[in-house]
């Protein structure tokens, strides 16, 4: 069976769904895109969320590189195993 946990295609993908669309975001805002005439009309298109599409841009913007546009780590940061407190 193939090892398949260094495999970047996900994280390839994502990199290039995000900028593909940041640059079409951004002709709509200038209004000099050909298909789109409302950012709305954009996230009907891309089947995306305006929130969600707003925080990785917004991200990307802040920090210009490849990391931003991969989804980050969710959950606890660390957890603390059979430490009770008594009274």
């Amino acid at each position: 069976m193939r090892d398949n946990t260094q495999d970047k295609t996900l994280y390839r993908n994502y990199i290039s769904k995000w900028k593909y669309m940041i640059k079409d975001y951004e002709l709509v805002k200038r209004k000099r895109h050909p298909k789109f005439r409302f950012v709305s009309d954009f996230y009907k298109f891309h089947k995306t969320n305006r929130q969600t599409f707003l925080k990785y841009y917004h991200r990307y913007l802040s920090h210009p590189t490849e990391e931003s546009l991969v989804p980050r780590k969710r959950g606890p940061r660390w957890k603390v195993i059979g430490v009770f407190f008594s009274q």
